[in-house]
């Protein structure tokens, strides 16, 4: 097992965390943590930060291309245990919290087909629930609390398939496949292996559970998808190519999304998006504002948080210049209310994003050290940091 060295950056110098009111102000309320590696040539890409029940994080992570690594902090950033799972266990797409407990899916590195595991969080232990001969290459795994889906690509019929699991999470209950005419494969192996562009594959839901929205290749596109309950074709918005099309998105309820999109090297945000489920589009229709200073190759992440007792919808996104962009927008109007750069002297990519129980926001970082290690990193920000942002 390598030895990890963490490096605590203080707030004030790294992040500008200046002027924080609490005169008893604890530890885990803020905190910048980089994980470094002993074996300098190893280069991490974080892909998912999960809260545990013991305020701690566990984060889901690729290492040495496709190879996997899973790791336990305690509520200060602390490691308490970390894996790398078995040589047999490679691509895993992100982590997802479902019934209580955490899972992620990846794949045979022979067979090419899916597995879904499930972390223990107390002992670290990683245990298989079920391998899926049928479903190969697969590139999302989403729960909407009571059902589990696993979005793949088939390499043989050059399809993009959706499969919703049972609740024993154990069988496939109903699958749909659309025609992308065209094979991806290259494409898919640069992504999995992170040699090449990341795609930023999504499988999400409408608050009312009619439609299943996601984001995959479809139609000689990459495409914004839309399909209901059944997992029947509804509508679909088609990217530029493959150069262009819906990123992230975050369903609001009564067909309004907090959406971003790219188009070849642009980024674009709304925050209020009004999208029609039964349309045939282009994702470009899609009425949004530029964010020239954001670099459209790194992930772009959404959540919905209550700061102060008020909702806001969050975008995280990474700028040309390897900071991190936090904006705050009114879930209504879609009026910008904040912003925030994270990150100076170190270059960050955003990976991820939870809000925390403590009102706080923590941020998966891939962090580049020394110009050369690609590392995990993670950035706690308090809830008065929050609060101060946007009085």
């Amino acid at each position: 097992m390598k030895r990890y060295i963490q490096q605590i950056l203080f707030i004030g110098a790294i992040l500008v965390f200046a002027g924080c009111k609490k005169d008893d102000f604890q530890p885990e309320e803020s905190f910048v943590k980089i994980y470094n590696d002993s074996e300098g040539n190893k280069k991490y890409v974080p892909l998912g930060i999960q809260q545990t029940t013991d305020q701690g994080y566990i984060v889901l992570s690729a290492y040495g291309g496709w190879n996997i690594h899973v790791m336990k902090t305690d509520k200060v950033g602390g490691v308490v245990w970390r894996k790398t799972l078995p040589s047999n266990y490679v691509n895993a797409t992100n982590l997802i919290k479902h019934g209580g407990s955490y899972y992620f899916v990846c794949m045979d590195n022979v067979g090419l087909f899916t597995y879904l595991l499930q972390l223990d969080e107390a002992s670290g232990n990683v245990n298989e629930i079920q391998n899926f001969s049928g479903i190969i290459y697969p590139t999302y795994a989403y729960s909407n609390g009571t059902t589990m889906y696993i979005q793949n690509y088939d390499r043989l019929s050059y399809k993009t398939g959706i499969h919703q699991l049972d609740p024993s999470l154990t069988s496939i209950t109903q699958s749909e496949e659309l025609n992308i005419m065209t094979s991806v494969e290259d494409r898919i192996v640069d992504h999995i292996t992170h040699d090449g562009k990341r795609i930023p594959f999504f499988v999400s839901s409408t608050p009312e559970n009619d439609y299943i929205v996601m984001s995959c290749f479809y139609n000689y596109s990459f495409s914004l998808v839309f399909m209901n309950a059944n997992l029947q074709f509804s509508g679909v918005y088609n990217g530029a190519n493959f150069n262009g099309g819906v990123n992230a998105i975050l369903p609001k309820g009564n067909s309004q999304y907090a959406v971003a999109r790219f188009s070849y090297d642009n980024q674009y945000f709304n925050a209020n998006a009004s999208l029609n489920p039964a349309s045939v589009d282009i994702a470009e229709s899609i009425s949004a504002s530029g964010y020239s200073e954001l670099n459209p190759e790194k992930p772009v992440v959404i959540r919905s948080m209550a700061i102060g007792g008020v909702y806001y919808v969050v975008m995280a996104g990474s700028t040309r210049s390897n900071q991190l962009l936090l904006s705050f927008f009114d879930p209504y109007s879609g009026a910008l209310r904040g912003t925030k750069y994270v990150g100076q002297n170190t270059p960050y990519s955003i990976c991820d994003f939870t809000k925390t129980e403590d009102g706080g926001l923590m941020l998966l970082v891939q962090a580049k050290v020394m110009g050369s290690y690609d590392r995990i990193a993670t950035v706690k920000l308090s809830d008065e940091q929050l609060a101060e942002l946007l009085e």
